[in-house]
């Protein structure tokens, strides 16, 4: 799925006021005045590349229950085409959609949209990502295709400036004033390596350095100790090319090779007290820790035939949420674990199940 959403083709766009819910989708809106979310997890799922289908999920950790086509039940809407990732800021849930090129803002509880603001930013994404917030006013946003990484204000959702990388942007984190940004894609830039991470200062909204890693870096988390660790596809047209982990200290900006898989990672992430990473490892599960990267620990969960697709880890608690999505095309499932490899439960999602944010 990373490779398929990776080569995305501009002439394929669907607008959202002529796409329909999936044909499988056996809801009618629901009157969202009864809805008020609790404490939990919330799942995007990407939908099929061009159908519009994404939706939105909702795990309740508390009741154990959970709730689907949760966006559409509240705003008799579907999100569109390619939901990418979530951000919360000041009470409100962004929603980024990939290759329909907006951002939606909801309300974090109610997920009714706020029909005071547009839907759509200005006509600038060419293929946005991911958005961290820096401030209530303040949010960058990456892009897939742009060499600009855009600024917006949340709270108006318009375009207040952008940063002039040279690349396309793809994940980022935070450290200090500092925000360290991956160069995944080349796909539609091949006159740039991608195989570096980029830093801006938030302050001054300048790209402050350029530091070399492995190819395609995707993954990024930052650890107890403050050190930035990248992991890097390798070369997603060449399985030959390996993945790598790489530890960057923030202070020196330099990156240091800290493995070289045999064969490839994917879905980088990190436990609560920032000691062990998370990744899949040739299809399965597996932990290593931060001051022992050069092999697998004895954590591991095997596939046994699943597509694991993506990690995501309970701040609070540690446990484990990992997606299966399946064969990109049929609902895809959530399984929970805890830290020690436990399996806890699952629940139905919808298509490719993606970004998770934990309320």
């Amino acid at each position: 799925m990373k490779t398929k959403t990776l080569f995305l083709s501009l002439f394929a766009l669907l607008l959202l006021a002529a796409c329909t819910p999936d044909p499988v989708d056996p809801v009618t809106p629901d009157n969202p005045n009864q809805l008020t979310l609790g404490k939990g997890v919330l799942v995007l799922n990407e939908g099929s590349y061009t159908n519009a289908n994404s939706t939105l999920t909702f795990y309740d950790t508390e009741k154990d229950s959970v709730m689907n086509y949760l966006f559409y039940r509240v705003n008799g809407a579907p999100i569109g085409d390619v939901g990418q990732s979530l951000c919360l800021v000041d009470g409100k849930l962004f929603i980024v959609v990939n290759n329909s090129k907006y951002i939606y803002k909801v309300d974090a509880r109610t997920i009714q949209c706020d029909t005071t603001q547009p839907y759509k930013l200005d006509s600038v994404f060419l293929s946005p990502r991911y958005m961290h917030a820096v401030a209530p006013n303040k949010a960058y946003v990456s892009d897939l295709i742009s060499r600009n990484l855009w600024i917006i204000d949340p709270q108006t959702l318009t375009l207040s400036g952008a940063v002039a990388m040279g690349k396309p942007t793809e994940t980022m984190v935070q450290v200090g004033r500092e925000l360290f940004l991956t160069n995944y894609s080349r796909y539609y830039a091949d006159d740039i390596q991608n195989n570096t991470v980029q830093v801006v200062d938030v302050e001054n909204d300048l790209k402050v350095a350029e530091i070399e890693v492995g190819y395609e870096p995707n993954g990024m988390v930052v650890d107890g100790q403050g050190m930035v660790w990248v992991l890097c596809e390798g070369d997603v047209n060449d399985f030959d090319v390996p993945s790598t982990l790489w530890r960057i200290n923030p202070r020196l900006r330099r990156a240091s090779l800290m493995r070289t898989f045999e064969g490839k990672a994917l879905s980088l992430a990190i436990d609560p007290t920032g000691n062990y990473l998370y990744y899949f490892h040739n299809g399965d599960l597996h932990r290593c820790s931060v001051d022992a990267p050069e092999a697998d620990d004895s954590f591991c969960i095997p596939a046994d035939g699943r597509l694991l697709y993506k990690i995501s880890v309970n701040p609070e608690n540690g446990d484990l949420y990992v997606s299966d999505a399946k064969n990109y095309v049929v609902n895809g499932s959530v399984y929970r674990y805890t830290s020690d490899g436990l399996l806890l439960g699952s629940f139905n999602a919808g298509i490719c199940p993606g970004y998770m944010l934990f309320y």
